[in-house]
């Protein structure tokens, strides 16, 4: 426990400091060069009072001395104020809740007990416990071994596993430091503040990893934006301290079980960083989670170190798996041409796109199919109605009645050079003739052979 002189009423809390009383002595309370320095009202002595704490227990008496000229005054209970230089000596004894005023009454203060109970959380509890229970002594201080509400400070050694009651701890927002700091909280007598914590927060191991915890204020808001999907608290380390420390960080959680369709998502958390947290003790693949839109995934552990650190880096969210849709087809792979196919495959694609062109002109109503004539059973008919294409195109009818569509193989091409097209036949089924069995052979297999291939 330490002892706190607070400033008290809106003119004070602006223009005074607060003061913390660590070790048992004699305080001056005054003017400039005094323990307890007054700056507002002018009618303070140079050395205007004495306090003194024989014990730093809450049960010991301390007392106030008035030796000022215009006056020390106390008020308890919310009472009428009393001169303290009216008691026996001058002085009385003060107690938790107490208000003082010095001078003409512009400066006024509260007296408080501000307890300090350290929860020690270290592998050999008892070695560190020989080793800082004078310290704690000394400030009237109390130490345990079990965490609870009424644990203000944490205190541990460097490279301490992460342990449960450690998370609660940091639930709690309560700061985790090295044990050292103790130390110079010990050291002093009286200040303006606690020793500062910023340079002795301690690094601990979480699932193998080096991880420096950091103050509460870094944390509470380190993971604001996120919202995560959690299975039930028995699939993780650390049961439902998980979602506490998520919640306490900043961030918003959502079980999995509480989803019904995957439009609840969007109501839920607008689909903004949906992150589903990754169980550290099933192995199962949650496939029931492919039809929630998911924008990450990250481990349980590496998000505790994440929390603990007080930065989530983006490394550790692993994207979730992009579905492709039907219309990507994979039947085909599309290499890349190199320059000289390039150049070599130009006038082909010229000439083939041209022919394209032409053909849907000349052809109504075609169909192409890799069946035997005799397996159609309705007609094709194709219609020619262009003459001026009649000159660049021939049809005739072959030994298997078929009629065949053939373009001339050299055309000229826009500056005169000839360049040959590589294209196959258009056949079309003659719609006068049935179907001959010269397409089969004697066992009934369709001879392949029949058809023919233009090169």
């Amino acid at each position: 426990m330490v002892w706190a002189l607070l400033p008290a009423g809106p003119s004070s809390v602006e223009e005074e400091d607060k003061y913390y009383i660590f070790k048992k002595g004699t305080y001056k309370v005054g003017r400039k060069g005094c323990d307890i320095i007054i700056h507002k009202d002018k009618g303070v002595s140079r050395i205007h009072a004495h306090i003194i704490v024989d014990e730093m227990t809450k049960s010991s008496q301390v007392r106030i001395k008035d030796l000022s000229k215009y006056g020390t005054f106390i008020n308890k209970n919310l009472t009428s104020n009393k001169k303290v230089h009216q008691f026996p000596n001058k002085q009385t004894s003060l107690e938790d809740g107490d208000l003082i005023s010095f001078g003409t009454g512009n400066a006024n203060y509260r007296f408080s007990y501000v307890p300090l109970v350290f929860y020690i959380c270290c592998d050999e509890a008892s070695q560190m416990n020989h080793h800082l229970q004078d310290k704690v002594s000394s400030i009237g201080a109390r130490l345990t071994h079990v965490f609870g509400e009424e644990c203000t400070h944490v205190l541990i050694d460097q490279h301490v596993p992460l342990q449960r009651d450690l998370l609660d701890a940091i639930v709690a927002k309560k700061p985790v430091l090295h044990s050292n700091w103790l130390e110079l909280v010990a050291d002093k007598s009286i200040g303006t503040e606690f020793p500062d914590c910023h340079s002795h927060f301690p690094t601990i191991m979480v699932d193998g990893v080096s991880i420096e915890v950091s103050d509460p204020k870094t944390r509470e808001n380190c993971l604001g934006g996120y919202t995560f999907l959690l299975e039930s608290t028995y699939m993780y380390n650390f049961g439902d301290r998980l979602q506490s420390l998520l919640e306490v960080s900043g961030s918003r959680t959502i079980l999995v079980d509480d989803i019904c369709s995957s439009s609840q998502v969007f109501e839920c958390g607008e689909n903004i960083c949906l992150t589903y947290v990754i169980p550290g003790r099933s192995s199962d693949k949650f496939d029931h989670l492919d039809r929630l839109s998911l924008s990450y995934r990250v481990s349980e552990m590496a998000l505790i170190r994440a929390v603990l650190s007080g930065n989530l880096v983006q490394s550790i969210l692993i994207p979730s798996s992009v579905l492709v849709s039907s219309s990507c087809s994979t039947d085909e792979t599309v290499v890349a041409d190199s320059d000289e196919e390039n150049e070599a495959a130009t006038p082909v694609n010229a000439n083939a796109a041209i022919h394209k062109e032409v053909a849907q002109t000349y052809v109504s109503s075609a169909e192409i199919s890799m069946e035997a004539p005799n397996c159609v059973s309705k007609a094709e008919v194709s219609t020619y109605h262009d003459a001026t294409r009649s000159e660049s195109q021939v049809t005739f009818k072959d030994d298997n009645c078929c009629l065949i569509a053939r373009r001339n193989k050299a055309d000229k091409s826009e500056d005169g050079s000839s360049n040959i097209v590589y294209s196959q036949d258009l056949i079309v089924r003659d719609v006068n003739i049935t179907s001959t069995s010269s397409y089969r052979t004697d066992n009934g297999v369709i001879n392949y052979k029949r058809f023919r291939k233009k090169f």
